[in-house]
């Protein structure tokens, strides 16, 4: 697997609580911060076509969230407030005074355990289809995903793998597929296949400990003092309707907007739509 020879962005490495961490910048770093956090299983390419649309007024930042992409592993350390640790490890070393912070699905989680303690450095909040607690048929998907994600064969060949991220991204042109096939899978010397980039032990993520997490989270909201935007797709199975009013009820300054004609991967299947609510929000 060759490496794009185009590559938007500037790829960065860190190491942070004794682990290297990678992010990816897009736009002129003298532009103020928008940090993006992916969601389990994904990486900070996952956020190119949405970087896109803000790099010409942001400085646009995705770190790999430990454990995924080329961010280290750390077996045994997939709780929320180990990732929202490490949030703030890339925070402080980046200097950043204040900043916007947008979060999909697992990333926000990770977002509402860091803005707990940290909303004096956010101006702005947004958190992407997931709550402290997930909707019941979403947890069970999200849960089998994981595990069949640890299963799956992988790709036998680039030209599957490339088919399988055109479906995600339709329209897009082969360089930028080839990019995030690059960033999202590693090959397997055993079997020869394309299998995805994370650490096995990421269902720690979904599993026990994160049913202990969902009272702390909860709790969180009630500590987040920057303007915050909940985003719900309209045909999400991760985040219930009711459980996004609640959060809005729970968090001081909160918001809500529904993407309409979009599923848990809202940034992917309505990215115009993600980015206008974002934008208008951030800039309002």
């Amino acid at each position: 697997m060759t490496t794009p020879l185009k590559h938007p962005g500037e790829d960065g490495y860190l190491t942070i609580h004794g682990l290297r961490h990678h992010y990816i910048r897009w736009g002129d770093v003298r532009n103020e911060p928008v940090v993006f956090l992916h969601g389990l299983m994904n990486n900070a390419r996952y956020w190119e076509h949405i970087a896109e649309r803000f790099e010409s007024n942001y400085a646009v930042y995705a770190p790999d969230l430990r454990g995924h992409g080329e961010s280290e592993h750390a077996p045994g350390g997939y709780l929320v407030w180990a990732f929202a640790m490490d949030l703030r490890g890339f925070v402080q070393e980046m200097d950043f005074e204040a900043f916007d912070l947008v979060a999909h699905s697992i990333g926000s989680r990770v977002a509402m355990s860091y803005a707990r303690d940290h909303s004096h450095r956010l101006k702005h909040l947004v958190l992407a289809d997931m709550g402290p607690q997930m909707a019941e048929q979403g947890a069970r998907g999200i849960r089998r995903s994981t595990g069949d994600a640890q299963k799956a064969p992988g790709f036998a060949t680039e030209a599957e793998a490339l088919e399988h991220f055109a479906n995600l991204y339709p329209g897009r042109p082969k360089e930028f597929l080839e990019r995030q096939l690059f960033a999202s899978l590693t090959l397997d010397e055993s079997s020869g296949n394309l299998v995805f980039r994370f650490d096995p032990s990421i269902h720690q993520a979904t599993g026990r400990g994160a049913i202990a997490e969902i009272p702390y989270l909860w709790e969180s909201l009630e500590h987040i003092t920057c303007p915050t935007l909940v985003i719900r797709a309209e045909k999400s199975k991760v985040l219930s309707r009711e459980i996004a009013e609640q959060m809005v009820e729970r968090l001081p300054d909160g918001r809500f907007v529904e993407i309409p004609d979009a599923g848990h991967q809202v940034p992917l299947h309505q990215p115009d739509a993600f980015s206008a609510a974002v934008r208008e929000f951030i800039e309002s």
